[in-house]
């Protein structure tokens, strides 16, 4: 077990790393595919890592996916359409356990379904520290702490509300999105020395200011005002229901669509001829991300988690609309609040948005501002900064 840091503030700084890393130390940094916002967050991570000091192996990987694949395809396939089906499902399994950790039995039915093959896989590699971006790893890197593994265990939550399934004893250091969770996760049991905010992880070049024009110029599109719907990497969220609302203004308003994974939405949406039009654009999943944010002028999207980071760092106006129930309710409550956000309720809001856009009547500018003061906290050199700090200790 490392030590508690000695330091009033919870917060990350930006020169908090002193120590010395020895080179070859070893960091695995674990997610799992159910959501890719967990996953995107890990590969921020690791690649941070790596720029940062290059004398140390970081290996990321998607534990189910790598340990027992066909069972992960299962279970990702049984969330999507609890999901989409039976949303209110979802929101009562999330609710059963939001205060608490999940209880030993549970704990062990997600190690016998995913993580039996875990020890030997750890043993393989030896990390000096694991990273978990996802509350089903850590549930199995902590069985293992447990059982005697004697490794660093830290837990990057990746939601900006805390949940129980996060939180095990055996967990070393916690890095959250902000304070509200770092109090809720004390209220929890979770000591405080243990709990650092540093916001999540993301690609570095969502930090990277660029030119609206010049980037529609290298993208194809045109200078006109400009909507970037989004579903999530797994195009959820009622992102067909937007894009038709949006369609109606296709004369006045450039449509930026991305189904991410959802292969079956992009091929629909393609095939009806209302979208086929020059000021419509659809792709799937792209790496390319940060320059779609770029070119957008606003941004429909759920929130989730790494959306509403990424959103924060290219301060983009963020409106919400196709919350799943449950984590992103949560989610879609701490942007609003914070004025980070604006939300959508229906078609008919949609469209008054859609209209205010093309009319460049947006009241965008105090919704800016909160983005500006939010983006110098969560900043991704915090949290790799602070998992540096943890292989010094």
């Amino acid at each position: 077990m490392i030590e508690p840091m000695a330091r009033a503030d919870d917060s990350v700084s930006g020169d908090l790393h002193n120590g010395i890393v020895q080179t070859g130390k070893k960091v695995l940094v674990v997610s799992e595919n159910f959501g890719t916002g967990h996953t995107k967050a890990a590969e921020a991570l690791a690649k941070g890592l790596r720029s940062e000091h290059r004398g140390i192996e970081v290996q990321m990987v998607e534990l189910g996916r790598e340990l027992q694949p066909k069972v992960s395809r299962f279970l990702l396939s049984s969330y999507l359409n609890i999901i989409r089906k039976t949303p209110q499902v979802w929101k009562m399994l999330y609710g059963r356990h939001h205060t608490r950790s999940f209880p030993q039995w549970l704990q062990w039915c997600i190690y016998r379904t995913l993580y039996t093959r875990l020890a030997a896989y750890i043993e393989e590699i030896r990390p000096d520290l694991v990273v978990s971006t996802h509350p089903f790893a850590s549930s199995g890197v902590a069985r293992l702490k447990r059982q005697g593994l004697s490794t660093i265990l830290c837990t990057l939550v990746t939601d900006f509300s805390a949940h129980g399934a996060w939180i095990h004893p055996e967990t070393d250091r916690y890095l959250v999105t902000h304070k509200g969770v770092r109090r809720q996760m004390v209220g929890m049991g979770v000591r405080p020395e243990r709990i650092l905010t540093t916001g999540i992880p993301t690609d570095r070049r969502f930090w990277k200011k660029q030119n609206q024009r010049e980037v529609r110029e290298r993208m194809g599109l045109k200078q006109m005002s400009t909507l970037l719907i989004l579903g999530g990497g797994l195009g959820l969220g009622g992102t067909d229901r937007v894009v038709r609302a949006a369609a109606k203004w296709k004369e006045e308003l450039q449509i930026l669509v991305c189904t991410g994974y959802n292969r079956q939405l992009k091929e629909s949406m393609e095939r009806d001829g209302e979208l086929r039009h020059p000021h419509i654009r659809i792709t799937g999943f792209t790496t390319q991300m940060a320059d779609w944010m770029d070119a957008a002028d606003l941004i429909v999207s759920k929130p989730g988690g790494m959306t509403c980071t990424e959103a924060i760092a290219k301060e983009k106006p963020l409106l919400i609309y196709g919350t799943i129930p449950g984590h992103e309710e949560r989610n879609g409550q701490f942007m609003l609040e914070q004025g980070l956000a604006e939300k959508a309720d229906d078609d008919d809001e949609l469209d008054c948005w859609f209209q205010r856009l093309v009319s460049g009547d947006l009241p965008l500018d105090r919704l800016r501002e909160r983005m500006m003061v939010w983006r110098e906290r969560i900043h991704p050199s915090h949290s790799v900064q602070a998992v540096l700090e943890m292989l010094t200790s």
